[in-house]
């Protein structure tokens, strides 16, 4: 059995893209010259340098990932390495058709625990892959931790540009997981990530007291679709210092029907 690819990513650099859509809607011509974090490691810098020479402007781009909740991203490093491993012990089972297992969204464990886990699970698998076949449901739960829920994916359910053989992963999360968050009075966590971002920048941006000056975010988990009004709100209650002189938002997000691209909006 073959694992499919999980979709998402990118290929293109983000400020590439990014400013590709600053030269198309404000009409400038930011070109690159430098990856400053490169060149200078022991100061800080900002991620990069474009030059306008026809107006004769500098910029200087700092991007920013940003999530809640705040282990999200190590969480979903978890996720993806549970992913790997069922991946290891379902091999060699025929792929004559899509089968789906859902998995707890934003697993936790140890690794060598979670090795345990998707082993167990594999081995049930594997043991019952007659009924499987047959089209029935497996489901468990090991160690009172880790529900799991195995299955071929009726028909009706494929998506037609999607692989019609293999294993998929379906992560299913619960209410208590995302809550809504008050942008006028985040956690303590939240704010004080979003007040380091400000002081990095801060750092960085010194040495370009006459570039435009951007901080470009990257948000993730529930804060990935915060709309403009809701990062407003953090603003009002956490203002940038003065030394960012514009905050974005980059999602990357379907963009057409077919088509993944950064999204990008000003913020301030």
């Amino acid at each position: 059995m073959s694992c499919i690819p999980e979709s998402g990513g990118c290929e293109r650099p983000f400020t590439e893209a990014f400013v590709e859509h600053l030269n198309q809607t404000g009409g400038s011509h930011y070109v690159h010259r430098a990856c400053l974090d490169r060149i200078d490691s022991m100061n800080p810098q900002p991620e990069a340098l474009y030059v306008d020479s026809e107006q004769d402007l500098q910029l200087v781009i700092e991007r920013k990932s940003i999530s809640w909740p705040i282990d999200y991203p190590y969480r979903h490093k978890k996720s993806h390495f549970v992913t790997e491993r069922f991946c290891e012990e379902l091999t060699g089972l025929p792929p004559d058709d899509l089968y789906e297992l859902r998995l707890p969204m934003l697993i936790e464990g140890k690794e060598s625990e979670l090795r345990a886990f998707a082993l167990k699970a594999a081995r049930q698998i594997r043991s019952q892959w007659s009924q499987v076949a047959a089209g029935s449901i497996l489901k468990g739960i090991i160690d009172d931790r880790w529900p799991w829920a195995f299955g071929k994916v009726p028909d009706w359910e494929k998506e037609d540009d999607a692989p019609s053989k293999g294993l998929k992963f379906t992560f299913v999360g619960s209410s208590s997981v995302f809550d809504y968050v008050d942008p006028t009075n985040l956690p303590a966590q939240l704010a004080s990530a979003l007040l380091d971002i400000y002081s990095r920048c801060v750092r960085k941006f010194a040495s370009y007291p006459e570039a435009r000056r951007v901080l470009a975010l990257d948000p993730h988990a529930d804060l990935r679709y915060r709309d403009k009004d809701w990062w407003q709100g953090a603003f009002s209650a956490l203002p940038p210092p003065a030394e960012i002189n514009e905050t974005w938002l980059g999602v990357f997000d379907w963009v057409a029907e077919d088509l993944e691209g950064w999204v990008f909006e000003r913020l301030r």
